[in-house]
């Protein structure tokens, strides 16, 4: 895209001036990396030195624009462009400023008294003096819910529009980085079928539209009339400076999760905006949450190499999951990022076909399903042509149609269960599926089972405080194992990887359950330590994970 291109020639200007300062002030070392243009890709970050496992490609001294100071972070963590936004699931037990969980005790506490909808809640009287947006956003927010302008209070996407445009009348380099950030225009789009994605495009421009509109509004009623004109300027007369903005965010935003991968809310963090997306990533996004007892701050993202990578080599992260088939990772590619993945993983169709596992339909048969020439170059798993290779069956539109249907269950499951609430029955819901599953795809390497075990255990860790009786906990935790055994080969085929931070929080809450069961399991604490061990290289000392492995640890040890 030539915004990509123009955007990595002023990086690079800016990198060199910023060298000459550097040796003239002897003050900052030299960047382990740089910003440079590659032909069919456009901005990238590439090693300018041998980068290897455990090394952080963005270190150097960088200007933190909501404190303003200049900070020399040897373990590369970048701040964001403005304060970040929880997610609406988030609003009520985690801190809007730090991100940081608030208590059960604590939240009832401070929200006894409150009546109306709230849209931030704060862990400490410190987090609530630093976060310069709350109560405006509250007020304003209060104002268009009460007179029915709005049927909810604003979306993460409209709260972080809106505080782009306040902080850049105070501080214009906010916008100036803003706007180098890539951005899908109308006519980006080509010919691939990507079901319903070219369906919806006029209905996302609108929502653009909509969010825009909304943040006019609120800018209005919070006396920011200098940040409402620029939100007026952006749909008047040219709206498609609206649709822009808003995909400048969607393209560019990180979605902050916590180190057990719980997706908390978003941010927009310019300099790792740079670094591309691969399947087989060589580095890996990480956020640090502070400690509100010893330091207030907003998430900050750090980029770890999970892989070595030589001088030239480009550093790579995943934009999204990249555990699951082929056609849903670049399905989501191309709808939030706009572009279609072409990396070896996604030309590894032989890997895909497996990741589905379809067992073949026809009597007595034990061959393995895979696609046939003739339906290699589809992206869709179900409009792809498949034989099965033994029998040479190719009729398997009902199967797949089932497993179509599958998936639709297990994400609806997943969406109910992302408060933290327990529901018992999405847990027999779960083995339920389980059973179809095995019925469709094969045990040995299925994303499928492998996702429904991994959901199984989760559910199981967090029903075990509302069990009545020990002898019950112990039954559900020899439930939840029985069913990791039994998906053990296909968790491993499909999380398995460099960098999987997901394959390393399974292998933890795998090992705690072993342990509750048996105190004595020294193989289950050895899991732990180096669980504990690999998260250090992503994650402060000071994570809430790592001190729930550290106690876990001291508390199964044995002298």
């Amino acid at each position: 895209m030539m915004c990509r291109r123009i955007a990595a020639e002023r990086e690079e200007k800016k990198q060199a001036t910023a060298a000459v300062k550097a040796t003239e002030e002897n003050t900052h070392t030299e960047p382990l990396t740089k910003c440079q243009t590659i032909t069919g890709k456009g901005r990238a970050l590439v090693a300018t030195s041998e980068l290897t496992v455990g090394c952080h490609p963005l270190a150097r001294g960088f200007k933190n624009i909501i404190s303003d100071k200049k900070d020399e972070h040897k373990d590369g963590l970048c701040a964001p462009l403005v304060q970040p936004t929880l997610f609406e699931s988030m609003r009520r037990s985690r801190c809007s400023y730090c991100f940081q969980a608030i208590s059960s005790s604590k939240r009832n506490s401070r929200n006894s008294l409150i009546t109306y909808p709230r849209l931030h809640v704060h862990c400490s009287n410190e987090c609530q003096m630093l976060d310069k947006f709350w109560k405006g956003e509250q007020y304003a927010s209060m104002k268009l819910f009460e007179s029915h302008k709005i049927t909810s209070l604003p979306s993460p996407t409209v709260l972080t529009c809106c505080r782009i445009l306040r902080s850049s009348l105070t501080n214009p380099n906010i916008m100036t980085e803003y706007n180098e950030l890539c951005y899908k225009d109308d006519d980006d789009d080509d010919d691939e079928d990507y079901d319903d994605i070219t369906q919806k495009k006029s209905g996302q421009e609108d929502d653009h539209l909509r969010i825009i509109a909304q943040c006019h509004q609120l800018l209005l009623i919070m006396g920011e009339t200098s940040a409402a004109k620029v939100a007026h300027d952006l749909l008047d007369p040219n709206p498609r400076l609206a649709f822009r903005f808003i995909s400048r965010l969607t393209m560019n935003g990180f979605t902050i999760c916590n180190s057990e991968q719980e997706a908390l809310g978003v941010g927009v963090y310019p300099r790792a905006s740079m670094i591309n997306h691969s399947c087989r990533p060589n580095a890996v996004q990480s956020f640090w949450l502070s400690n509100s007892e010893t330091e207030c701050r907003p998430p900050m993202l750090q980029i770890t190499m999970c892989r070595n990578a030589k001088v030239g080599e480009e550093v790579t992260i995943s934009y999204c999951d990249v555990s699951v088939p082929r056609y849903d990772r670049r399905k989501e590619l191309k709808r939030n990022y706009n572009f279609c993945c072409d990396c070896m993983l996604c030309q590894d169709l032989e890997r895909d076909d497996a990741l589905i596992g379809l067992r073949c339909s026809s009597h007595k048969c034990k061959g393995r399903v895979k696609t046939s020439s003739s339906g290699a170059h589809e992206m869709s798993y179900i409009k792809r042509q498949y034989s099965c290779d033994e029998c040479d069956h190719c009729n398997f539109d009902e199967e797949l149609r089932q497993v179509s249907r599958l998936q639709a269950r297990i994400t609806a499951i997943e969406n109910k269960l992302k408060d933290g609430s327990v529901h018992k029955e999405a847990g027999e819901e779960l083995l339920a599926h389980f059973d179809s599953v095995l019925f469709l795809c094969y045990r040995q390497s299925s994303w499928y089972l492998a996702k429904l075990c991994d959901m199984y255990m989760n559910w199981c860790s967090n029903a075990l405080r509302y069990c009545s009786s020990e002898e019950e906990q112990l039954d559900m935790c020899n439930d939840a194992l029985s069913l990791v055994y039994e998906g053990r080969e296909a968790t491993e085929f499909s999380y398995d990887y460099e960098g999987s931070l997901t394959y390393l929080m399974k292998r933890g809450t795998e090992a705690k359950l072993r342990l509750f069961v048996n105190p004595t399991d020294f193989e289950a604490l050895a899991i732990l330590r180096d669980v504990k061990r690999d998260l250090m290289r992503y994650y402060p000392s000071s994570d809430e994970v790592l001190v729930s492995l550290d106690e876990s640890i001291r508390s199964y040890s044995f002298s």
